[in-house]
C-alpha cells in the first residue's frame, strides 16, 4: 500500500486544488493536506500505476536527486526507504530472535539426534527430520542474512545525511516514534514537519539505492 507521504509528493503538490507551500491546504476537501485521509485523485494515481505497472515517476525536485533522470521510478524507491525505516525497530527485534532460534536449534540438534544425525537413514526416519530442521536453519540465515544488510545499509545512509533537524527526524522514525510526537519534540509545525521528513527520506533513499536508482535511468 503507498502511503499518505508518497501520495501527497506525486499528486497534492502538483495539485491546481492545493495551496502547496506554507499552507498546502486543499481547496476541494477544504483541510491541510496532512488530514486527509482519502482523496479521489489518490484513487486515479493508484490505478493509473496499476495499468502501468509500475510506480509513477515524478520530478526530481529535492537535494540529492537533481541529477538523476525525471524519467527514473523515483516513487518505488521512496517507498521501499520508507518501508524499511519505519520496520528497522521491528527488523532489530527479529534479528535477535532468529539469533537465539539458531543458537539454541544448533545445540538441539547434537543432544536429539546425536552427532552421526547428517548420515543417511530410512525414509521416514531420524535422518529424513534433521534434514527438515537443516533446511529450516538454512532458511532462517538467509532470513537474517537479509535482515542484517537492511541494518546495515540504513545505518550507512542516516549517517549521510548533513541537517540536523533532519538527521533527528530520521533516527526518531527508527527508534518507532510517532509523527505528531516526533513533530511536538522538534518544536515544528505538522505541515513544516512533513516537509522536513519528506526531505529526509528522499536523502535516505537516495543514499541506500542510488546506484540502481541510476542503472535504471
Amino acid at each position: 500500500m503507498i502511503s499518505k507521504d508518497v501520495f501527497m509528493e506525486a499528486v497534492c503538490e502538483v495539485c491546481p486544488a492545493t495551496c502547496w507551500g506554507k499552507k498546502s491546504h486543499c481547496q476541494v476537501h477544504d483541510k491541510h493536506v496532512g488530514k486527509i485521509d482519502s482523496c479521489p485523485e489518490w484513487d486515479k494515481y493508484m490505478r493509473d500505476q496499476e495499468a502501468k505497472g509500475q510506480q509513477k515517476t515524478v520530478s526530481a525536485r529535492k537535494e540529492g536527486f537533481v541529477r538523476m533522470s525525471e524519467q527514473v521510478p523515483i516513487v518505488d524507491f521512496l517507498q521501499k526507504a520508507e518501508e524499511e525505516i519505519r520496520d528497522y525497530n521491528y527488523m532489530q527485534i527479529e534479528i535477535v530472535r532468529i539469533q537465539r532460534f539458531l543458537r539454541e536449534a544448533g545445540e538441539g540438534m547434537v543432544s536429539q539426534y546425536g552427532l552421526d544425525a547428517g548420515l543417511p537413514k530410512g525414509k521416514g526416519t531420524t535422518g529424513d527430520r534433521t534434514h527438515a530442521e537443516v533446511a529450516r536453519r538454512e532458511r532462517k540465515w538467509k532470513r537474517l542474512q537479509s535482515l542484517q544488510d537492511k541494518i546495515e545499509r540504513i545505518n550507512k545512509a542516516v549517517e549521510t545525511i548533513p541537517g540536523e533537524q533532519e538527521r533527528l527526524v530520521v533516527e526518531a522514525l527508527l527508534d518507532g516514534d510517532k509523527n505528531n510526537l516526533i513533530a511536538k519534540e522538534i518544536g515544528v509545525s505538522r505541515q513544516r514537519y512533513y516537509e522536513i521528513k519528506r526531505s529526509a527520506v528522499m536523502k535516505m533513499a537516495w543514499a541506500m539505492y542510488g546506484d540502481q536508482v541510476q542503472q535504471t535511468g
